[in-house]
């Protein structure tokens, strides 16, 4: 009985979730029944955005780039760290990818719809609808042993982090700082600056001419 239950607890680690992350991962990103990762150096993944900047309402679109693989989970957060709540709504899931963290107020997920071999997605993500400083992607992506179709749970790469996109009213207002102060700093002439009087001109200076 013992090694019916331990085989059955190894199948279900070897399956991880081949239908996407669960809910209770929106927080920590951590896939804990592929246990711990045996992935090594530095992620070959990126994500990208068509903006770096955001509006209130305005719909980015966010590229998943880098090597094949097979499991994801993305949300966004304030940079700030101050909480783990997602930040920002993904709309349009493609047949690859669907929704997560619906239970959050503030915003929502993203993960896979099945462990195929997958190779670089897009999707659409939709900014809050006031400012709330800068959002950083928080992403763990499973490669899960891609390209081989035989299935690693333990080869992934945790809570990997994007650029920053800032608000745009922030980098206006440091625009318009920056442009008040080269203003302050710009040196001012009056036209009689670069007008040559009379009396300034030496005698030593002026061509002689000879009367024949």
């Amino acid at each position: 009985m013992a090694v019916l239950l331990t085989l059955a607890v190894l199948i279900a680690t070897a399956a991880a979730y081949p239908s996407g992350a669960p809910d209770d991962a929106c927080s920590t990103l951590d896939p804990v029944s592929h246990g711990p990762s045996t992935a090594t150096g530095n992620a070959p993944y990126a994500l990208t955005f068509s903006s770096s900047t955001y509006q209130p309402n305005q719909v980015i679109t966010v590229q998943l780039q880098g090597s094949k693989f097979k499991g994801f989970l993305i949300v966004g957060r304030k940079s700030d760290g101050s909480s783990t709540d997602p930040i920002g709504y993904f709309i349009n899931p493609t047949s690859d990818s669907q929704l997560i963290c619906l239970n959050s107020t503030t915003g929502n997920g993203i993960t896979h719809t099945d462990n195929s071999v997958k190779a670089g997605l897009t999707f659409s993500w939709k900014a809050p609808s006031s400012s709330v400083g800068d959002v950083v992607f928080h992403y763990t992506i499973v490669r899960g042993g891609a390209p081989s179709k035989d299935m690693n749970p333990a080869d992934y790469y945790k809570d990997e982090q994007s650029a920053a996109i800032k608000p745009a009213s922030t980098i206006l207002l440091y625009k318009l700082k920056a442009s008040r102060v080269s203003k302050m700093h710009k040196p001012r002439y009056n036209k009689a600056d670069f007008m040559i009087q009379p009396n300034q001109v030496r005698k030593s200076s002026l061509p002689s001419i000879k009367i024949q």
